[in-house]
């Protein structure tokens, strides 16, 4: 039985290997919609990514997925399950609050890194 081994929400998806990634984010053209899809991974470059959907079309629960996941991993021997929930962060949690809305709360984000001389979205944007 393939191990299965939870990410933290902004961890880099596992790279290379024989495995499966159970990933939940925001869909891409739709921020308002939450989408849950596996990528699996056979080794090499060869990487698969689909919805977790049933025959019918219909979305998958969590835990659905999770069966499906492991039944794949055991038919095509993928080991681990990697599991990585993109909207289990601070951030994502207040937009979901908000429905989908990610502009909730912008006034309250910089994206400065004084540590690094940088006050903008730009590394070229550097303070004197």
């Amino acid at each position: 039985m393939a191990q299965i081994r939870k990410l933290a929400p902004h961890d880099p998806l596992p790279t290379g290997g024989r495995n499966v990634v159970l990933l939940r984010r925001f869909e891409e053209d739709d921020p308002r919609r939450v989408v849950l899809e596996f990528v699996i991974s056979r080794g090499g470059h060869r990487e698969e990514t689909r919805q977790a959907l049933h025959a019918d079309g219909r979305p998958m629960s969590v835990s659905e997925a999770l069966q499906s996941a492991r039944a794949l991993a055991e038919a095509e021997k993928l080991d681990p399950i990697y599991i990585i929930d993109r909207l289990a962060g601070p951030r994502e949690r207040d937009i979901l609050r908000h429905h989908g809305d990610h502009s909730v709360h912008m006034g309250q984000l910089d994206d400065f890194d004084l540590e690094e001389g940088e006050r903008g979205s730009d590394m070229r944007d550097r303070h004197p």
